[in-house]
């Protein structure tokens, strides 16, 4: 899999739990903070999306942690985006940590368009948005 996008974070203490290492529900707002930022890099913004009527929501998260991360690691999160099906984007990351190229957790996020409340397909802004995303990086 090809990551054409990565967001830079660091460790902050108060992430850490009693053992030491970041506490696994952490990881879950570094990926979103970082879908966040991949949205608005390739020209997708997640308020005006919800102002025009579109809601994109989190369906289904699986991640795997492979290696802790410590206090005052560096890392980045890396995003790439598939389209699967008609309705379905699919988000695939990863966090590398800087000090040894480690793998530390990798996640899919399943996501769909909501409008009222019902599933829809993605709108045309966002399909030539991934699209381009895709053909250029």
């Amino acid at each position: 899999m090809e990551y054409k996008f990565e967001l830079p974070f660091s460790v902050r203490d108060y992430e850490l739990d009693v053992q030491g290492v970041v506490n696994n529900a952490v990881y879950q707002n570094y990926f979103e903070h970082a879908r966040h930022e991949f949205l608005q890099h390739i020209g997708l913004h997640f308020v005006e999306l919800h102002q025009n009527g579109y809601d994109a929501v989190v369906h289904k998260i699986e991640i795997e942690y492979k290696k802790p991360l410590l206090s005052s690691d560096t890392f980045r999160v890396r995003v790439t985006v598939q389209q699967e099906g008609a309705l379905r984007f699919v988000f695939y990351q990863q966090i590398v940590r800087d000090r040894d190229e480690a793998i530390t957790t990798k996640a899919k996020v399943t996501t769909v368009f909501m409008s009222g409340g019902r599933p829809i397909r993605p709108p045309k802004e966002v399909l030539n948005a991934v699209k381009t995303f895709q053909e250029k990086g």
